[in-house]
């Protein structure tokens, strides 16, 4: 049990309504306006692999969750939205000296997109107008870690709980990445992403959008869903049952680096909360209110960020704030950013042991690119020559091409032997950098990142 649960009855959920309050909601009301309110944000993603041509190229997504609005769900998953490439912005200059750097010649653009029409259930379009964030590859839920129900007492038996605790962790990464990638391969349109790798190594090649790739649209102006008669109000007192998962989007974007301790932040629940009897506690749209609690930033030598927040309120429409405790749960970002959630919710970027392998090849390239000695075996290359003669290794001078200067590296490393020891000598400098000496990753959620959270263990309202 980890601390957190260990005080449940200190860290009770205060979420039963009180008596002398109004229920949430509009017990009154025969009717209820179904609207999306402007800013609400559709996570969506691309149908189809996109090669980048010109402004206003067509564009086709689909909804990804469900859509609500108050208690019912508005816009299904799978729902369709029609688009156009809106903007085309050229690479910062420093971006583009990077890229050059790395050998990729390519004009890389910062795309905008624009989402114009929502496809409605009734298959009949609706016109909407949203600004879109940046594209986020192999989107994936990191979910906490379950915590672990026997906890050992004692020097000896913490000590032995610690390292099974490392080993199944060790294998559990191994596992993950082999999973991924046999994913990777297995998985429908796998030539079409190793062709996409390939064309991606070249000094110069096309820019894509691709297939799959994550967007946040959000609504610039409210969208109406016409007004229906709203669920029955749970009695007043009734609270979500303690440990509850409820489903929310941040409002306040947070990083490890800039978001330090006591910030407050802010998010909104996107999907409402019911009682055991299907009857309404919290409706779509609930704002939720807490605090960082702890933050710490990235330093050298690869260490990378930690964050950690609580909820601690909650505001139902037309109602005053009420006591909540609730940490994070899962929370829905790109697998690449190597997100893992603890037991207490705690986010934190880890490190892949796999991330030593780079700077292992660039050594031995290096040294391949050297040279070696080798006696004279007095041969016809070798008429005239007294002593050991070097000899490089023509592979090793085109992995450390390839690793200083990408793939034209490969070509430049064979044209010269001095011009091959210094690529692999900048493939050693940059992949130790990145990889062991240089700055770790921060922990960085954007504004309509997708959350769980999960309450507090303790006595819960009155449960019909």
């Amino acid at each position: 049990m980890t601390a957190c649960r260990r005080q449940a009855p200190t860290l009770v959920i205060a979420l039963a309504l009180a008596a002398s309050q109004p229920a949430i909601g509009r017990a009154d009301a025969e009717t209820i306006p179904l609207v999306l309110r402007a800013g609400r944000p559709l996570r969506v993603k691309l149908d189809e692999r996109i090669r980048l041509k010109r402004v206003g190229q067509p564009i086709t997504a689909t909804v990804v969750e469900p859509v609500y609005a108050y208690d019912r769900i508005v816009v299904p998953a799978g729902a369709k939205l029609l688009g156009r490439v809106e903007k085309l912005d050229g690479p910062s200059k420093v971006a583009r000296v990077r890229a050059m750097m790395a050998g990729d010649f390519s004009p890389l653009r910062h795309v905008v997109l624009q989402f114009e029409t929502l496809i409605g259930t009734d298959g009949s379009p609706l016109s909407i107008r949203t600004v879109v964030g940046p594209g986020i590859a192999n989107v994936r839920r990191h979910v906490a870690k379950a915590p672990d129900v026997s906890e050992p007492t004692g020097v000896v038996g913490r000590v032995g709980q610690t390292a099974k605790e490392k080993v199944n962790e060790a294998v559990l990464d191994v596992k993950d990445r082999a999973h991924d990638a046999v994913a990777t391969i297995m998985q429908p349109g796998k030539m079409e992403r190793l062709q996409e790798m390939a064309i991606n190594r070249l000094p110069y090649h096309p820019q894509y959008l691709r297939k799959g790739t994550t967007y946040d649209a959000g609504l610039l102006t409210p969208l109406t869903f016409g007004s229906t008669s709203p669920a029955d109000l749970a009695p007043e007192g009734t609270g979500p049952a303690p440990e509850s998962i409820l489903n929310a989007s941040l409002t306040t974007a947070l990083d490890s680096a800039k978001t330090p301790r006591g910030t407050a932040l802010e998010a909104v629940l996107t999907q409402p909360v019911f009682s055991a009897g299907h009857q309404l506690i919290l409706p779509e749209g609930t704002t939720i209110t807490g605090e960082v609690t702890a933050a710490k930033p990235a330093r050298r030598f690869h260490r990378n960020g930690q964050l950690r927040f609580l909820f601690e309120r909650v505001q139902p429409p037309d109602h005053a704030p009420l006591p909540l405790l609730a940490s994070l749960h899962a929370v829905d970002v790109s697998q690449d950013d190597h997100v893992t959630v603890d037991e207490e919710g705690g986010a934190a970027v880890t490190n892949s042991n796999t991330r030593f392998i780079a700077p292992a090849l660039a050594l031995l390239a290096l040294r391949g690119s050297v040279g070696r000695d080798r006696p004279a075996d007095n041969d016809a290359d070798d008429v005239g020559r007294t002593g050991p003669i070097r000899q490089n290794d023509v592979g090793a001078q085109g992995v450390g091409g390839f690793l200083g200067f990408g793939l034209l590296g490969v070509g430049l490393a064979q044209l010269s032997h001095p011009l091959g020891v210094a690529l692999a000598a900048v493939g050693v400098a940059r992949t130790v950098y990145t990889n062991i000496l240089g700055k770790g990753r921060e922990v960085s959620f954007p504004a309509d990142t997708p959350i769980q959270i999960q309450l507090a263990p303790g006595p819960a309202g009155n449960q019909p």
